[in-house]
């Protein structure tokens, strides 16, 4: 992107000329505003003749300043100014302020809180017959839509917040300890005066950044339990759920409660305060946000109810995990500016991985996380493909949600990965305890976070940091081996591709040699480190021949991985016998991808035999685990071959024909595992028991789908009608929907009514509505969008309607597809940014597509950029501006 399209740079965040201390803040919820009052207590570290704090859309009703340590009646009203362009609060003391000097400074304002726009204090759907339900988002900078503050990462504070609402809310929450000295019994106390109103005050100790503070009022039932440490001491967990739902909360306090511990025997670390609570919420841009003490999670992710998908399930874990332990990475230890936001959230995913691989089944899990890499929509693969953006350290920003993408997340979290692969896991573990011990309470930039890693280990990772934070792009990593039978030597040369002149990253592959009977020759599994653009590896004296080399195993490095000399045959040997699992998926997968190129490129030819074959065999093979099976038997439209992964209607027709070649010759296979398997799919112990095999269970409900018949229609209606979850329920669903069977509009119509009136069940049915194969897709999404429950400014239903459109590749990459994405970007860029950028990665392939295609994209992005306002939506501007500079770029080079 260019840099003159960033409204931040690294260099805009200069040190403060003063610091905030302590914040005295009283917060007053009304019906349709919230009222504010706050004393901020600052020093100077300058002489000063003004001083700024951030301040936006609020109504400023008076400013004092007072002395340090002077009684409030020697407060006196000062001269202000808000200026609206910079969003500051501009005052002048009553005299210039030394360095050094502390001082008051305390202000009175007002916000009214949005529907739509979701930072500060806004309203979130509020439960019949209760007072407006509050909740507060303060990421990134939030905090300044409730009360002028010093909103930055750096202005960490100790804060005590007193909170007064309607009696009628059950619960008033804000950060750290209750305070027993104003509330004796720990629950609010009437007002004086005002019988109808009630307050409660809390006091956290501990410096806080601004971004995580939380305000709320609202309506919950509460679900208590508790957690001891192995010292002995005790914490007190809540839960919050909407009216009627603690039941739904079970089995995430149950995850809790191991999430807690595992992170103390994991992390060495125990959460300080009395109280850590979840509470739900139903509207947010995020799925879940820490707010030290306090992690909001929206509802559909936060319970656990009859219509939760196992993907909801398995966010649920993870999500629990991860915002606990935000505690450690991002509260106490925080990011010096967002540039650094990775900090907080790369490290907090890997800790969520680790704890997610020793709960479910390490293969399955990885290969959930590689699915994510290569997502065509949202993964950071394809973000990176469409080279308008890749850089984990940015170089600018328009809008900090621009960072809450699976860059930040997801190739983050791969970079941790490989620094541990790298470093090993005792350096590794000595450097992480380091970063913790050293910025405990304070803030933390990148260089700072590797000088822990450098210190630890005794080695320079100054090219790794530069080469993997500091450039977008990743590793086209390509792979020869040759044995050498009279010296018994296998000899492996790693080549790595990089766009132009650049410099090749460091990169670790996990190998080892593998023989004829699926086991390891002894002494060869390894972590290569690759540091050039080729390197060659030998190993030497083996004790027998190896059947194949097992190379980069559980995908050790992010990027992409090809072997140049592997042959089918061996590839097929690889996926039956490689002890590795998730290697021996790769290999069939590569087996299917080199199947889908050839459907590509020589669209209606025969599908290979052999390649059946092999599918039969995984396909009966009782001994492979469920995941692995649905991994492998799974085709879908993302080619591991990168160069074909913007051509978009021919993986559509690939797909297709692989589906429809193996449904002919395996029909009563296939037929004959899903019957086998049903009675299996839910576990009497518990429901996460039986996730594979329900993974299972929907890639071969696809596969016979593909039949379309009336005893195939007979088979899902059943499926769906007995199901006993909701991954059944959804999956057979959308089989239906997608068929040619008479009676599924009726079916769709009678789920609605059933479905819609919770948000999990209404999200599960919008999103079958979008998945649709049928020309009416466009008339149901449209039909969807008028209903009265529907609310575009909704994050989970529109997400659920609005995204799995964007994805469903065969209509969007369409004429009325792309029309349509145009549309609803421009639509949405002012109400609900957040889906709109998701919508708008839809064209960040531009500069890759087929020239009709491209030309198409340039005119709905010009548009975009002629309707979207550069300056109330900067961020949707910006994308859409980086997109069509790259696909002019683009055509620059061809010319």
């Amino acid at each position: 992107m260019n840099e003159k399209r960033f409204r931040y740079h690294r260099e805009d965040f200069v040190p403060f000329p003063i610091t905030m201390e302590h914040m005295d803040i009283e917060i007053r919820f009304f019906d349709a505003h919230v009222e504010a009052a706050n004393t901020i207590a600052l020093k100077a570290l300058e002489p000063l003749t003004h001083i700024a704090l951030d301040a936006r859309d609020l109504e400023i009703r008076a400013v004092r300043f007072r002395p340090h340590g002077s009684p409030p009646q020697d407060s006196r009203a000062v001269p202000y100014r808000l200026d609206e362009q910079q969003h500051k609060l501009l005052i002048v003391p009553p005299r210039p302020i030394p360095a050094g000097e502390r001082f008051l400074v305390e202000t009175e304002s007002l916000c009214r809180p949005s529907d739509h726009l979701l930072e500060g204090i806004y309203n979130d759907v509020t439960p019949p017959g209760a007072p407006q339900q509050y909740m507060s988002q303060c990421q990134q900078w939030g905090f300044q839509r409730i009360l002028p503050v010093i909103d930055d990462c750096r202005a960490k504070c100790t804060m005590t917040t007193t909170l007064e609402g309607d009696a009628r809310y059950t619960h008033l929450i804000s950060n750290g300890n209750i305070s027993r000295r104003h509330n004796p019994d720990g629950v609010p106390v009437p007002v004086p005066g005002h019988p109808h109103r009630k307050r409660i005050t809390y006091h956290n100790p501990v410096p806080m950044a601004p971004y995580l503070f939380i305000a709320c009022a609202g309506t919950w039932d509460e679900l208590v339990d508790f957690v001891t440490y192995p010292s002995g001491r005790t914490i007190r967990l809540e839960y919050l759920v909407p009216p009627g739902r603690r039941h739904d909360a079970r089995l995430p306090m149950d995850i809790l409660k191991d999430a807690v511990l595992w992170i103390y025997h994991n992390q060495g670390y125990e959460y300080p305060g009395e109280t850590y609570r979840t509470i739900c919420m139903t509207k947010s841009n995020y799925g879940g946000m820490e707010n030290v003490g306090n992690t909001t999670i929206v509802t559909d992710a936060a319970l656990v109810t009859d219509h939760s998908l196992d993907s909801h399930l398995l966010y649920t874990y993870a999500v629990i995990v991860h915002e606990f332990e935000h505690n450690q990475c991002g509260s106490e230890t925080t990011m010096e500016t967002p540039f650094d936001m990775w900090l907080n959230e790369a490290y907090t995913v890997d800790v969520e991985r680790r704890y997610m691989a020793d709960r479910f089944d390490p293969t399955f899990v990885r290969l959930q996380q590689v699915d994510a890499l290569r997502n065509p929509l949202l993964g950071p693969l394809a973000i990176e493909d469409g080279g308008a953006a890749g850089a984990i350290v940015r170089q600018g920003f328009n809008d900090p949600d621009e960072l809450v993408d699976s860059v930040t997340y997801v190739k983050g979290a791969e970079v941790i990965r490989m620094l541990r692969l790298m470093l090993g896991v005792k350096a590794f573990d000595a450097g992480i305890r380091l970063y913790f011990t050293r910025y405990k309470n304070g803030n933390a930039n990148t260089d700072q976070f590797f000088q822990c890693f450098e210190d630890a280990a005794g080695v320079s990772l100054a090219a790794f940091k530069k080469k993997w934070l500091e450039r977008p792009g990743y590793p086209k990593v390509t792979a020869r081996t040759l044995y050498d039978a009279p010296s018994r030597t296998l000899t492996l040369t790693l080549r790595q591709d990089t766009a132009g002149d650049e410099e090749p990253f460091p990169v670790p592959v996990d190998v080892a040699l593998v023989d004829h009977h699926g086991r390891d020759l002894e002494g060869t599994a390894a972590t290569l480190i690759l540091t050039s653009r080729e390197q060659t590896f030998r190993f030497a004296d083996l004790p027998s021949p190896p059947a194949f080399a097992s190379l980069n195993r559980d995908a050790s490095f992010y990027g992409s991985f090809a072997e140049e000399n592997r042959d089918d045959d061996t590839l097929a040997l690889q996926a039956l016998k490689d002890p590795n699992r998730f290697n021996r998926v790769e290999a069939f997968r590569t087996l299917t991808d080199r199947q889908r190129i050839l459907q590509i490129t020589s669209p209606g030819c025969a599908v290979s035999d052999a390649w059946l074959s092999l599918y039969g065999r995984i396909l009966t093979d009782a001994d492979l685990s469920s995941a692995c099976k649905a991994c492998m038997l799974r085709i879908d439209e993302q080619p591991l071959d990168r160069r074909y992964a913007a051509w978009f209607p021919e993986l559509v027709r690939a797909r297709d024909a692989l589906m429809a070649a193996v449904n002919t010759r395996y029909a009563a296979d296939l037929t004959a595992c899903f019957h086998e398997l049903r009675p299996s799919l839910v576990s009497p112990a518990s429901l996460q028991d039986g996730i594979e095999k329900r993974l299972l269970f929907s890639v071969l409900v696809d596969l016979i789908a593909v039949a379309d018949t009336p005893e195939v229609h007979g088979m899902l209606l059943d499926a769906f009608q007995n199901a006993r979850t909701a991954t059944e329920r959804c999956a057979a669903l959308t089989a239906l929907h997608r068929s040619s069977w008479p009676g599924r509009l009726a079916l769709l119509e009678e789920t609605y009514a059933l479905w819609h009136r919770d948000v999990t069940g209404y999200a599960n049915y919008l999103k079958v509505i979008a998945s649709g194969m049928h020309p009416d897709v466009w008339s149901l999404v449209e039909r969807e969008k008028e209903r009265p429950g529907f609310d575009l400014t909704h994050p989970t239903l529109s997400r659920a309607l609005l995204v799995t459109m964007a994805q469903n590749t065969r209509h969007i990459w369409t004429e009325d597809g792309i029309d349509w994405i145009r549309r609803h970007v421009i639509e949405l860029a002012s109400i609900n940014a957040g889906i709109a950028r998701r919508l708008l990665n839809t064209f960040q392939h531009v500069p890759r597509l087929k020239p009709e295609w491209r030309r198409r994209v340039c005119l709905a992005l010009e548009d975009i950029v002629e309707r979207v306002s550069e300056k109330t939506n900067p961020s949707i501007f910006g994308q859409a501006a980086a997109y069509l500079e790259s696909c002019r770029r683009h055509a620059m080079l061809e010319a």
